[in-house]
């Protein structure tokens, strides 16, 4: 993912599919808080369940809010 399509899930609920270090593949919903650089990892996607990091993403899609549980 390039950080300008990152820049455009800022603020939503997304489903993020993405490979760990090991290349198994996770799918979980998240709120993306920001994009920004970690040391050590390069552009990530900064949301509730952690740092992700770009080149690691498979896919993101905007879900709507009303269907994330509070």
């Amino acid at each position: 993912m390039l950080l300008t399509q990152a820049k455009s899930f800022v603020g939503d609920f997304v489903c993020l599919s993405y490979r760990d270090r090991s290349g198994e593949s996770h799918e979980k919903l998240a709120e993306v808080y920001d994009v920004g650089f970690v040391p050590l990892y390069g552009p990530c996607l900064i949301t509730d369940i952690g740092e992700v990091r770009l080149d690691r993403i498979v896919a993101c899609r905007r879900i709507e809010s009303s269907r994330v549980a509070a």
